[in-house]
This record gives structure tokens, sequence and C-alpha cells, in this order.
């Protein structure tokens, strides 16, 4: 049972980063030259979101089910995974407004968030 927790938040993570790339793409390439965004970033937002979600529900299971909570990374990842909806959710009110800028900066957030947390997540320097 561990070992398919295990899998699926790797899984979730990776479909977790991608979608998020993906729809930062979406999101922010059409809004810089000033056009609207194409109907498909609710669906990826959706997905980014959902899919990160999803990893950080799994990561808890298997904190619980091996005893990892003494270790410092599953708080990491709960920081990494609230950040990353934070800063969804206001790219998400930045997109409505057409705010590239703080699209932006919502977005290059979410995707270092998710990257560094990947990293740390797969090298466990800790």
């Amino acid at each position: 049972m561990y070992t398919a927790f295990y899998e699926a938040h790797r899984g979730f993570a990776m479909l977790g980063c991608l979608a998020t790339v993906i729809w930062a793409l979406l999101a922010l390439i059409p809004t810089l030259r000033g056009q609207a965004a194409p109907r498909l970033w609710k669906p990826t937002y959706i997905a980014a979101m959902a899919t990160t979600g999803l990893s950080g529900v799994t990561g808890l299971v298997i904190v619980w089910m091996g005893g990892w909570l003494t270790f410092v990374f599953p708080w990491l990842g709960l920081v990494a995974v609230a950040l990353h909806g934070v800063a969804g959710v206001q790219g998400r009110k930045a997109l409505a407004v057409a705010a590239s800028g703080k699209l932006a900066t919502a977005l290059i957030v979410q995707i270092v968030t998710l990257i560094a947390i990947y990293g740390l997540m797969t090298v466990k320097p800790f």
C-alpha cells in the first residue's frame, strides 16, 4: 500500500509541474501580447491545482504510513503546496483583470516553488 501511495505521489507531482507550466504559458503569453487568454487556460489551471493538491494529500498519507513526521521535507512540501495554491489564486485573479505584471509574478512563484520543492524532494539533502 505504501508503494502505491508513493508512486501516486510522484506521479501527481510530475503532473502538477507539467500542468503548472502549461497553465503559465497559456495565461501569460497572450496576456503579455495584449490578447485574451484562450479558453483552455481554465482546464489547465484546474489540472495544475488539482494535481498539486493530490500530490500533497498523497504525501501526507506517505508521511503517516512511513513515519516521516520527524523529518523536515514533509513540512517543506506542505508549505510548497500552500504557496502554489495562493500564487495560483493570485494569478487567476490577475488574469481576470489582465494585470500582466502581477500575473507574471504569480506564475513565476508557482513554477519556482514546484521546481525547487521537486528538486529537494528528489535529492533530500537533509
